[in-house]
């Protein structure tokens, strides 16, 4: 009888709206929460694209350096080739003109960290197809320097292996034609050749890769 007495005495109404602003008031905070986070994880954001859009700049001047490299070293490689597979013999001059234009070796130096620490980002407001577009870069990238560090080091094995006894590269001048016009040289310059027409594939695609993301970048950061 007391318990009924006490609860009939109750005003239910102030309770069930106490409650209400109670819980409203819970609602509200951690919206406020959330809107303050996703807030702050897409400033992290842009900053994060702000600098990707910096290294893209970097390895987009890398490849503009290298763009005469390739031109000239193709260009190079094929002409003493094809002296070579010509019916007369490669003369004292054309081996001193071409070979000390293909003693160099360059290989593309990409930077990737800005890339790489997006991908592994996890903000709330996440570009999906910015991930995609950074992936497709990077499978790009790696397939290049792959085969870049493979050739260089086919290079220095075939090509300067080789001419350690047949070339003075402290003068420098070839001392030894006849070893300049044998076989192995041209079987040598042959593989060369064929690596730097498959590098130039994947330069030309990595390149135009670079540019398309480039472009992407430039407009979220405009958006």
């Amino acid at each position: 009888m007391r318990v009924s007495r006490f609860l009939n005495k109750l005003n239910w109404k102030v309770y069930i709206l106490e409650l209400f602003i109670v819980i409203f008031g819970i609602s509200i905070a951690y919206q406020l929460n959330i809107i303050n986070e996703n807030r702050v994880s897409h400033k992290l954001e842009i900053t994060a694209i702000q600098n990707l859009k910096k290294e893209i700049e970097i390895n987009v001047a890398e490849f503009e350096s290298l763009r005469s490299y390739r031109i000239q070293i193709t260009a190079n490689t094929l002409a003493l080739l094809n002296l070579l597979k010509s019916e007369n013999k490669v003369s004292l001059d054309s081996a001193n003109k071409y070979i000390f234009r293909l003693v160099r070796t360059s290989t593309p130096d990409l930077q990737q960290e800005a890339a790489n620490f997006y991908l592994n980002s996890n903000y709330s407001d996440s570009n999906i197809e910015l991930k995609n577009e950074l992936l497709s870069l990077k499978t790009y990238f790696q397939e290049l320097l792959q085969l870049s560090l493979s050739a260089r080091d086919a290079k220095m094995d075939g090509f300067f292996g080789y001419l350690q006894d047949a070339v003075d590269f402290t003068k420098p001048r070839v001392v030894d034609l006849d070893k300049i016009n044998g076989l192995k040289f041209k079987n040598i310059i042959w593989n060369q050749s064929s690596d730097e027409q498959e590098i130039n594939r994947l330069f030309k695609q990595a390149d135009e890769k670079l540019l398309e993301v480039q472009n992407y970048v430039n407009r979220l950061l405009n958006q």
